[in-house]
């Protein structure tokens, strides 16, 4: 009854957490979508266009004696929307990072088996979402006139950022990301699951070797997450600007969980 009512606070847990990381995933694309639309009217052209139609409608407004059209009145106001897509954002990680305490804090109360079971099969979820969510938002400004315009834009995940490399032929950067980013934190995770239950003492051994090498190589994770990053990062003359995505903070919080259950594995 006891081992029943732990696995069923820690699947709920698990199941809170998990609808939390697809809904901010879920957000974090429409944020991307929206900062798209937005960066179409920060354009040059859009810039020139504007001016134009402003000095076009003076013009004419002079010329008719007619009242000043507002001709921006129409235009959505995306700054705002992005404002709030990204406090829910927030709010959501905060509710993501508040569910883990709770579950790294579960592992001292409760069955330490069934703890760890579930933070491997959390650790996937992150893995999963991290892989596929966008990790920055990158742009690039210049300053026209009292305006600013944006230069150029682009939102990456760890997979996108993978195949953009190998349509550029960038096979040796692609590749140690792929290896490093995916292969190896996959295949350390489903060999760690499944050393929890092998009760073969050779198997078990075998197993908890390999997963023990996976781990020393898991702590490259990050070091290639920070080549990543500034591989990517633009060439130019206007102000770069960078904006971490949630990708990044589910894919920090996979290394997080994989080092913890590391430790404890060591240990025991």
């Amino acid at each position: 009854m006891k081992k029943t009512i732990e696995l069923l606070i820690i699947f709920t847990i698990t199941a809170i957490l998990a609808y939390f990381i697809n809904n901010t995933y879920h957000l974090s694309k429409q944020y991307e979508a929206t900062y798209i639309q937005y960066s179409k009217t920060k354009t040059l052209n859009n810039n020139v266009e504007k001016k134009i139609g402003t000095l076009l409608n003076t013009f004419v407004s002079l010329l008719t004696n007619t009242k000043q059209l507002n001709i921006t009145q129409e235009t959505v106001n995306y700054e705002d929307e992005l404002k709030q897509i990204k406090v829910k954002i927030q709010t959501n990680s905060i509710y993501i990072l508040s569910l883990l305490l709770i579950s790294f804090l579960l592992y001292f109360i409760i069955s330490k088996k069934i703890v760890i079971s579930f933070l491997y099969i959390q650790s996937m979820i992150f893995l999963i979402y991290g892989l596929i969510s966008p990790i920055f938002l990158m742009y690039v400004t210049q300053n026209f006139g009292s305006d600013i315009i944006i230069l150029q834009f682009e939102s990456n995940s760890i997979l996108s950022s993978i195949e953009k490399l190998f349509n550029q032929n960038n096979y040796f950067v692609g590749g140690v990301i792929l290896i490093f980013s995916i292969i190896f934190p996959i295949l350390k995770t489903i060999i760690s699951f499944m050393a929890l239950f092998f009760k073969n003492i050779n198997i078990l051994s075998k197993l908890a070797s390999l997963s023990s090498s996976l781990s020393k190589v898991s702590m490259t994770d990050i070091f290639v997450l920070s080549i990543f990053l500034v591989y990517l990062s633009p060439k130019s003359d206007g102000i770069i600007k960078t904006e971490l995505q949630v990708g990044f903070l589910f894919f920090f919080v996979y290394v997080i969980i994989s080092l913890f259950t590391a430790l404890v594995n060591k240990k025991n």
